[in-house]
């Protein structure tokens, strides 16, 4: 057996700390190695995110929406149920209650409007405003509330338009009535407003409607 001595002789240990250090050296060079492709490693892409941005309102042209219609005027002051079907220019709504009394349908389109109440036969005319004050007592501008009742203006003057900060209308002034819009929702692609309260100045006296929709059938 060799002396202990002999196992840590300088030749030995010379040669053990050069193994040493040249192993260091390669660890090292793997450490340095490992961090610069860490850093040449593009970034993870970030998922992407989209928000989808209501469709314009303008863009609904054939719907049911049913709700409430109230009204109140010298010689009207009720409520009724109402149901409006709109397919592009041609509409009926449909009035059932107090108001309504019983039932009253208007049906119109580009060539006109007819009003029947009850089982009276029906009568025709031109102008729907026209029409329901002369049958009904109050004014009721399907031409413009085809627009309005998708919170929009109605082609022609604007005395005055008020939005928020979405855009979305809160107040106009048109066609001789004053509308403040609220309680929009949104209804598939669409925001819409749920509650319009409308008031006009008439020879008889002022009326005011408030028209309230419960559903949002956009077809």
């Amino acid at each position: 057996m060799l002396p202990k001595a002999e196992l840590f002789s300088a030749p030995r240990l010379n040669q053990y700390r050069k193994r040493l250090g040249a192993f260091a050296a390669a660890l090292s060079l793997l450490a340095i190695g490992a961090c610069s492709t860490q850093q040449q490693q593009p970034p993870a892409p970030e998922p992407a995110t989209t928000t989808a941005q209501p469709q314009s309102a303008a863009a609904l042209l054939r719907w049911e929406a049913n709700g409430k219609l109230g009204v109140r005027s010298p010689r009207e002051n009720g409520s009724a149920n109402m149901t409006w079907q709109q397919a592009n220019s041609n509409y009926r709504i449909h009035l059932s209650g107090p108001l309504g009394a019983g039932a009253t349908l208007i049906s119109g389109s580009p060539t006109g409007v007819s009003l029947q109440r009850g089982s009276d036969p029906a009568v025709f005319a031109a102008d729907p405003s026209e029409l329901t004050e002369q049958i009904m007592g109050w004014p009721l501008p399907v031409g413009e509330m085809f627009y309005w009742v998708r919170g929009l203006p109605a082609p022609g003057a604007v005395a005055g338009k008020q939005t928020n900060a979405q855009g979305l209308l809160q107040s106009l002034t048109q066609a001789g009535w004053q509308l403040r819009f609220s309680d929009y929702q949104k209804v598939g692609a669409y925001l819409l407003p749920t509650r319009i309260k409308a008031a006009t100045n008439q020879a008889a006296g002022p009326v005011n409607v408030t028209l309230v929709i419960k559903e949002w059938l956009p077809k």
